[in-house]
């Protein structure tokens, strides 16, 4: 009897603990992250979805409206590094909460700025808000998770990220039709208060400081994680990462990353309207599919890429490859996109094109975090510091090529850069370390 209830007792710890490394009080404050990012994306999402009435209110061409999106992403760039480090120095929770609150009231300002000068003031300073997001959640997913976790906690912030401009379409158009664009921007940045707050109230920089987490998660974290939870902080070894070619080639493939994302980001509801003849309601209701699909990819490549890292032990695998298909997939769904006649299959292959991208985003993240390790704010802030340059210009650039050569050759001509990012991974060589060990 006394075997038959030992035997249970073991059966049922071994289930807790199963259990514990499933689910745990990690994953409630990734979906907090989830939320984080499914606002700070609508927010970034709102002005595309406005674009029309706004340009119209400011007397604004395709080129002015491209630059207020590229400001954004000057000011984002600006913050990236800064706001790595100070996460480092000061931890997430405090960076992440200023950011919020920040970006949040930039929001609200965009829909008072009176002139074209004063709107991009407003968008950079909004970037310079929201800047430290990304950085701040490598940091928290650095102490937060396990090694073998790091792909699907970067897919909880960009996979919310990328819902955002999914619900964002209907629900801008509705809030617009009751208050106008402006009321978009106002009943935005009152839910970005909103979800600060919660953060500010659940959110810990390390397990060991939080005090809802349980002793069985808390030592599941400290045995498996990468960094080390206690001692000096030390300063990112800088002066090996800029000597390093693998360091600059992880943030120019990423640029090319977030170049593509942004032209979807900011052209696509544009280009509905204008190029395949959507009505406002159908744009909104066709942009939300390539949005949608970049979200599932985003968290379903995240549970791939650490599956696969489980069981090869291989970052090459793990994040190089998958990357490198997620490239391949985006080419073909562009190319069909250009040529296809109507326009529910122009959508159809945008979806596809929009949602390979997401196995790229979420192993270069995923990447940032395994070889960054304590230092994965500078890391990933310097990745996010070419993925803001690729933000910078590619409104303008494909504002002007859609102006002076229409929208099916600015398409094919997108397709270029994906070939020199493929590049960069058999350059960047996941498995091996930025820095020796001993440095």
């Amino acid at each position: 009897m006394n075997e038959v209830t030992s035997e249970s007792q073991l059966q049922m710890a071994a289930y807790a603990k199963k259990k514990e490394r499933k689910i745990g009080l990690r994953w409630s404050l990734a979906f907090v992250f989830f939320i984080i990012g499914l606002i700070a994306y609508m927010d970034r999402a709102n002005i595309s979805i406005v674009a029309k009435p706004m340009m119209d209110a400011l007397s604004m061409n395709k080129v002015e409206f491209g630059l207020l999106s590229s400001l954004f992403y000057l000011g984002y760039c600006f913050a990236q590094i800064p706001g790595g480090m100070l996460a480092e120095k000061y931890g997430a929770r405090n960076m992440i909460t200023i950011a919020i609150t920040v970006w949040s009231a930039f929001t609200a300002l965009t829909a008072a700025a009176t002139s074209y000068v004063s709107l991009c003031v407003v968008r950079f300073l909004f970037g310079v808000g929201e800047g430290p997001m990304f950085p701040g959640n490598a940091v928290f997913n650095s102490y937060w998770f396990q090694k073998q976790e790091k792909g699907r906690a970067a897919s909880a912030l960009l996979s919310g990220s990328f819902f955002g401009p999914v619900v964002a379409p209907a629900l801008a158009v509705g809030i617009m039709t009751i208050f106008g664009w402006q009321g978009v921007f106002y009943i935005f940045a009152i839910a970005g208060i909103v979800i600060g707050l919660v953060w500010y109230f659940v959110g810990r920089d390390k397990p060991e400081n939080h005090p809802w987490i349980t002793e069985q998660e808390k030592a599941l974290i400290l045995e498996n994680r990468s960094v080390a939870g206690s001692g000096t902080k030390k300063r990112a070894p800088w002066k090996l990462y800029l000597k390093n070619v693998r360091f600059w080639a992880i943030g120019m493939q990423y640029l090319v990353v977030l170049y593509m994302q942004i032209f979807f980001l900011t052209w696509l509801p544009t280009y509905l309207i204008e190029a395949r003849g959507f009505s406002l309601k159908e744009m909104g209701f066709a942009a939300s599919f390539p949005w949608l699909a970049l979200c599932l990819t985003t968290l379903a490549g995240g549970a791939v890429s650490d599956l696969i890292l489980k069981k090869t032990n291989s970052r090459r695998k793990a994040r190089g490859h998958l990357a490198v298909i997620g490239f391949i997939f985006f080419v073909i769904g562009l190319y069909l996109a250009a040529y296809a006649t109507d326009p529910w299959m122009n959508v159809l292959w945008l979806t596809l094109s929009l949602g390979a991208l997401g196995l790229p985003f979420v192993a270069s993240w995923a990447l940032a975090n395994d070889l960054g390790k304590e230092f994965s704010g500078s890391v990933s802030g310097w990745m996010n510091v070419w993925g803001s340059i690729g933000g910078v210009t590619s409104p303008i650039i494909c504002g002007w090529f859609a102006q002076e050569l229409g929208w099916n050759a600015t398409l094919i001509i997108n397709i270029i850069p994906i070939g020199f990012a493929i590049l960069l991974w058999f350059v960047i060589k996941p498995d091996r370390p930025l820095v020796p060990e001993n440095n």
